[in-house]
């Protein structure tokens, strides 16, 4: 009886954030009011202290809310015996995924943060900084056995995670690219670079020709003097 309670509870908070979620980003946390939210969902805004002390309350528990699905993601493949790689392109997936599917939590996680009660603001940002150093930690973990190249892992963090947390800004839903999609050309991108192959060959090309030339010239003189009479 008491599981089935709490169960009922969760699904009335889940409901209630889902909503003030929207709202916000539809209105924006200032324009929001307790009152919109309880209106929206046919609750009584008593009830809606029953869940949660107030709208900054609200505003720290969709925070708390995203920050921990991308944590949860984040240690389950870290802990998974996979290579660096690969645990990298599951992190990638999972973030995209997120960022799409829980639209109104990421544009309020995202935009609304200076909106966050003091003490809510630094632990989201600890939080957030240990999401930030287990990507690293990957990184890392893939420089020391050759995977990745020697490059400066907190600024793959800073660059990947820009790239993946800006699509709340820009990805249309009802576009023709999916989370698959997007995960896979970041991917390619980060695990390509830019230049095409060829950019990369043509040069090289080059200079092998030009030190072949050189080592023939070279050879032809060395022969021509060892068949002068």
């Amino acid at each position: 009886m008491l599981g089935a309670m709490n169960l009922k509870r969760q699904a009335v908070r889940e409901r209630i954030l889902q909503a003030a979620a929207d709202l916000i980003c539809e209105r924006g946390y200032r324009a929001t009011t307790l009152d919109d939210i309880a209106r929206h969902l046919g609750m009584s805004k008593a009830s809606l202290y029953g869940y949660f002390v107030g709208k900054d309350g609200i505003l720290a528990a969709i925070s708390q809310e995203t920050m921990g699905r991308f944590s949860r993601a984040l240690q389950e493949i870290a802990r998974s015996p996979l290579p660096p790689h690969e645990k990298l392109r599951r992190v990638v997936h999972h973030h995209v995924e997120l960022v799409l599917t829980h639209r109104s939590f990421l544009t309020v996680f995202f935009s609304e943060e200076a909106s966050l009660p003091a003490r809510f603001a630094r632990a989201m940002a600890r939080q957030k900084d240990r999401y930030d150093k287990g990507v690293e930690k990957l990184i890392q973990e893939g420089i020391r056995q050759g995977v990745f190249r020697e490059v400066p892992p907190r600024l793959v963090v800073y660059a990947l995670l820009g790239m993946v947390n800006w699509l709340y800004k820009w990805c249309d839903p009802a576009g023709p690219l999916g989370a698959e999609e997007i995960a896979r050309a970041y991917l390619d991108f980060i695990e390509r670079g830019l230049l095409a192959p060829k950019a990369f060959q043509e040069p090289q090309l080059r200079r092998r020709l030009l030190r072949l030339r050189r080592e023939m010239d070279a050879l032809s003189q060395l022969l021509a003097s060892h068949s002068a009479p």
